[in-house]
């Protein structure tokens, strides 16, 4: 076989699975793993994959914004999905902070069905009104400017609400995560506030959709961290898991 053709099988299974391992791309084409590392050099030089310890992954693509209330109605499953694996990682007593948008609203949802007594940190009014009537619940809204379009408070009076406080957990629900480029948001507001967020949380809780792995946004909220922990649905991949999983990623799938 060729290597032109094999580079081409190659690019086909990643965009089937997601990723591939080298380990499996030397047992199919029975080739040395010098040859299978030369193919993945060769199609990373072309932007076809990006290389990842162990194997490829395919190449990140930049996601396209919705306003929040067409978000909350996609992929509403996968996000009630994730959401219930996430609030099981709160217990009570604990005091959190939760970011603004559509998995936020799902979140919400969950802790209030599943825990009793849990502090709020937040800037969603979305949140602040699904857990505020909640008994022993305690909810601290940070307060600032109102952005309609996405139901929650930004801008220098809510940051500096955030930096006077700390967080033992906190939940960040980007709009893209990859390997690559980090976890990123579209909105400039929010990432202000998303990063404001992780710097005041002792641990940090990503959480995306399946659909947003390996996407790309126009703004950086912060770099991949192995000590991060990652939750999404069941909706990604098994070889994208398994690259994340190859990577020391802390990934929780349902």
């Amino acid at each position: 076989m060729f290597a032109r053709e094999r580079q081409n099988i190659i690019c086909d299974l990643i965009k089937e699975n997601g990723s591939v391992t080298t380990t499996e791309l030397i047992a199919m084409f029975g080739v040395s793993i010098e040859t299978i590392r030369r193919d993945l050099q060769e199609l990373e030089k072309n932007n076809r994959l990006r290389r990842v310890h162990g194997g490829a992954i395919a190449v990140g693509e930049m996601n396209q914004f919705q306003e929040l209330s067409v978000r909350l109605h996609k992929h509403d499953s996968q996000k009630k999905e994730l959401s219930r694996t996430a609030a099981e990682m709160v217990h009570d007593g604990d005091v959190i902070g939760v970011d603004a948008g559509s998995t936020a609203y799902y979140f919400a949802q969950a802790l209030k069905e599943i825990r009793r007594k849990v502090t709020v940190v937040t800037y969603s009014l979305d949140v602040f009104q699904i857990l505020n009537g909640v008994a022993d619940f305690e909810v601290i809204l940070c307060g600032g400017h109102f952005l309609k379009k996405e139901n929650a408070f930004s801008g220098p009076l809510t940051l500096e609400m955030l930096r006077q406080l700390h967080v033992q957990k906190a939940f960040v629900f980007p709009t893209a995560v990859s390997m690559q480029h980090g976890i990123c948001d579209h909105e400039q507001e929010f990432v202000l506030m998303q990063k404001q967020l992780i710097a005041c949380a002792d641990t940090v809780y990503i959480l995306a959709d399946s659909s947003k792995f390996e996407k790309i946004e126009l703004l950086r909220v912060a770099e991949m961290k192995k000590n991060y922990i990652y939750v999404t649905d069941r909706g990604l991949s098994p070889g994208l898991a398994a690259a994340y999983h190859k990577n020391q990623y802390q990934l929780y799938v349902n």
